[in-house]
């Protein structure tokens, strides 16, 4: 019985870590090929993408660099991705705080305007922000700050959805003994709610981080000037009307992840113990 369970076991352990090897190479396989292409020249790529290159182009690199600007780019999205995300944890918290734990009337309707959002298109939303930007005064098209506020806004129903959730499963009890402790409700929500819902609100974090940092209709539309381009408009410089010079574009596709791939390795134990607590929350 003990020698048949331990081949069990051990045949389950092997199909696991088979199925982790399948998946990995799934994973890993489109970014293999666009390290691969970033190193070719068009024709190379065209008719043997999986090969290594034979005679590696690192001028490639040159030119998504110096003549496209990618960098800049880059960090013209992390600026802007950094300060919506903030914007977007800071009045989400707020807003959830305030659905899952006040008792109000109104409580659930808010909650169901704020989960339309989640519904609704979001580029349906085009049209009325252009007349919106065209009669205020101080959101004005070339401005990183009107992308902000458009980004705070897209994000923030999912962020709502998120944390309120999250929110409504930590005891009130909590609440009531800190009242007796003496905090008012800013110090309740700060010292002690938020701390508590980190999990929520790096999950929240993450994915508001990577729709605004891939984002690309809502800066082109708002965006002209170049020195304000992001990644998204940046890697637009090498389709041509006739051709696409996938080699330098593959090279700035390369460099454009790199921000993603340092905010995974500084933050990943954060990242993943956020997502475990949050699993087992309640």
């Amino acid at each position: 019985m003990e020698k048949s369970l331990k081949v069990r076991k051990g045949m389950s352990y092997w199909v696991l870590g088979l199925f982790a090897i399948i998946w990995a190479v799934i994973t890993l396989y489109p970014f293999i090929i666009t390290i691969f292409s970033s190193l070719k020249n068009n024709d190379e790529i065209f008719g043997s993408m999986l090969k290594l290159p034979s005679d590696p182009i690192w001028h490639n690199y040159y030119i998504a660099i110096h003549d496209a600007k990618i960098l800049r780019t880059i960090m013209n999205s992390v600026f802007l991705s950094v300060i919506s995300t903030i914007g977007m944890l800071l009045f989400g918290s707020m807003i959830a705080y305030v659905l899952s734990r006040t008792k109000h009337v109104y409580n659930k309707y808010v909650l169901g305007i704020f989960l339309a959002g989640i519904v609704l298109p979001i580029y349906a939303t085009l049209v009325p922000l252009m007349k919106l930007v065209s009669k205020i005064s101080f959101l004005r098209p070339n401005s990183f700050y009107t992308l902000m506020f458009i980004y705070i806004a897209i994000c923030l129903p999912e962020a709502i959805f998120i944390i309120s959730g999250y929110m409504k499963g930590i005891s009130k009890e909590l609440d009531e003994a800190a009242i007796i402790d003496g905090c008012n409700t800013p110090q309740l929500f700060f010292k002690i709610l938020l701390p508590i819902s980190v999990p929520a609100l790096a999950t929240s974090a993450i994915i508001a981080f990577l729709n605004c940092y891939n984002e690309m209709v809502f800066a082109l539309l708002f965006i002209t000037e170049k020195t304000m381009y992001t990644v998204s408009i940046g890697l637009l410089y090498f389709v041509g009307k006739k051709t696409v010079d996938m080699g330098p574009m593959f090279a700035a596709i390369i460099l454009a992840t790199l921000p993603m791939l340092i905010f995974y390795m500084f933050f990943q134990e954060r990242i993943q113990s956020g997502m475990v607590a949050g699993s087992v929350k309640g």
